[in-house]
């Protein structure tokens, strides 16, 4: 019997093949072990009504939700929001201050809801990966009333997204939890939050040890929960950062990678 007791899945290029979609056999594999009493979570840096169609479409239930890398949780069928940790609202404007200085494009998440200061491919582009729709802010979109729960960075020229990096990682190292989750990504969002973390808060409330707690993920934004447990896995077309940090690789998105794991280490462990 195996003693997996909870499995935390990544969404896009983990459980999501390529073309956006989740098969039938990865469907049934997840349903089985839901039926074992195996606890199933999404751990995505989406936003969670972008993430949240998907707990829907596989059938899942109503299981927690774990999105923006860790900022929020939300209940799947009933869209319940358990948890909400905002970047504190004078650093975010700080952040979005330097921003707009150096001429950069950026997202802002607030109440769940995608805020850009205008609109152009790059936010069509966007909107159609993620199913959602972006509110046009103007000027406003640089000094927000409230706190938001990620700030991101998109940037398509990589030489320009260096420069991100770089100006942010040092102005903002430990006050913010960054993150470069896709090569045009740079996100940031709170400095006590990570998927790991908010992995383990979970594992924790059901009293579950993470030594019972199954991984997987794709990307650098995964690395904190694929270096938390001996069952974690990353798939084979993960960053060297994510493959680095889980204890197996198992196959592609494309391959139902997350499915074969499960059916042969929960299902048939």
């Amino acid at each position: 019997m195996s003693s997996i007791q909870m499995i935390a899945i990544d969404l896009d290029d983990t459980l999501l093949r390529d073309d956006i979609s989740v098969s039938d056999y990865t469907k049934q594999v997840l349903a089985r072990a839901l039926s074992q009493g195996v606890r199933i979570v999404i751990a995505t840096g989406r936003m969670f009504q972008a993430a949240r169609p998907w707990g829907k479409a596989i059938g899942l239930g109503d299981v927690p939700v774990i999105c923006y890398t860790g900022s929020m949780t939300g209940l799947c069928e009933s869209g319940k929001i358990i948890r909400d940790v905002r970047i504190e609202k004078d650093r975010a404007l700080s952040i979005l201050s330097d921003i707009k200085a150096h001429g950069w494009y950026a997202h802002t998440y607030i109440d769940d809801e995608l805020y850009v200061p205008f609109r152009d491919w790059r936010t069509d582009e966007y909107e159609k990966q993620c199913a959602v729709k972006a509110h046009v802010a103007g000027d406003d979109f640089w000094t927000p009333r409230k706190a938001p729960t990620k700030i991101l960075v998109c940037e398509y020229d990589m030489e320009k997204m260096k420069g991100v990096e770089h100006f942010l990682k040092e102005k903002y190292a430990n006050l913010v939890n960054q993150v470069k989750s896709k090569p045009f990504f740079f996100e940031m969002n709170n400095r006590e939050c990570s998927k790991g973390r908010a992995v383990e808060e979970l594992a924790r409330s059901w009293g579950i040890p993470t030594d019972h707690v199954m991984t997987f993920g794709n990307g650098n934004n995964d690395v904190s929960m694929l270096s938390m447990t001996p069952w974690s896995f990353a798939v084979a077309n993960a960053s060297e950062s994510a493959k680095k940090a889980a204890a197996h690789e198992t196959l592609s998105n494309n391959e139902d990678g997350v499915a074969r794991a499960v059916e042969k280490y929960v299902l048939e462990g």
